[in-house]
């Protein structure tokens, strides 16, 4: 256990010193915008980011990560001008820092369980996810949102570590956890219930958690006080929460800020 913590520590540093470095490489200007978001939402946001691009002319220089390293990285060294985390944890921890300035609902992040059709007879909830012989993927719970809010409910669930023991790889991101489930070639994986209609999970079959034990987490983009160009942020910030939800919508994604 305590090799298994070291090499995730080791891992965030990497990622930061990652970050730190491509943001150094970038060439920073009057036009351009420092964005940050989770891995999951990498689809709708580079399109949004493109959009808007081609409308003004302002580059946006996004950056994908797991939401706790973005934070990290945050509230080292700022210089960050727009922040979408993947979860409600991470945002609200920004904002009892005081790093944001304003942020707005965009759409609800629901975890559910993904399989091949073959399956779908084999695995129709969570307890069937313990039955002995499953193979499942799932996001890294000390790297992406998705596995810590994933982890945190199965040790809730009368059977969580039974399907924890049937884990056979963690993914460090969305992208990633479909690429392990298709090269593994696991019985399922619990990934983001939108996951179902992007190219990497085309043909999954989405198993929805029992009530009791469903996840929503609202995602939010946050306006930061790290910005360095506000005037133009604030411009890309209010395209995002009127525009790019639209976008969200487009991809499968309910955004619909009381359900």
């Amino acid at each position: 256990m305590a090799k298994r913590k070291k090499y995730l520590i080791l891992l965030v540093i990497f990622s930061l010193i990652i970050l730190t470095a491509s943001l150094f490489l970038s060439e920073k200007n009057n036009h351009f915008i420092v964005f940050f978001s989770g891995a999951g939402m990498k689809i709708p946001v580079t399109e949004i980011a493109n959009d808007f691009t081609h409308q003004t002319g302002i580059g946006v220089d996004v950056h994908f990560e797991g939401s706790a390293v973005l934070r990290q990285y945050i509230e080292t060294y700022g210089d960050v001008d727009v922040f979408m985390s993947g979860d409600k944890k991470n945002m609200d921890i920004s904002v009892e820092k005081g790093f944001v300035k304003e942020h707005a609902f965009i759409a609800w992040h629901i975890p559910s369980i993904l399989i091949p059709p073959e399956n779908r007879d084999k695995i129709r909830g969570l307890n069937d996810l313990a039955k002995k012989g499953i193979r499942l993927v799932m996001s890294n719970p000390a790297q992406a949102s998705l596995g810590k809010l994933v982890n945190d409910m199965l040790l809730r669930h009368p059977r969580g570590r039974e399907i924890l023991n049937n884990v056979v790889v963690y993914g460090s991101d969305s992208q990633d956890d479909l690429r392990l489930f298709r090269d593994k070639g696991a019985d399922a994986v619990i990934e983001w219930n939108v996951m179902a209609y992007v190219p990497e999970g085309k043909g999954l079959l989405v198993v929805p958690f029992e009530k009791e034990y469903e996840i929503r987490d609202p995602l939010m983009v946050a306006l930061l006080r790290t910005s360095k160009n506000p005037e133009l942020s604030k411009k890309f910030y209010d395209y995002f929460k009127t525009e790019g939800i639209k976008v969200f919508k487009k991809h499968g994604y309910n955004i619909e800020a009381g359900r």
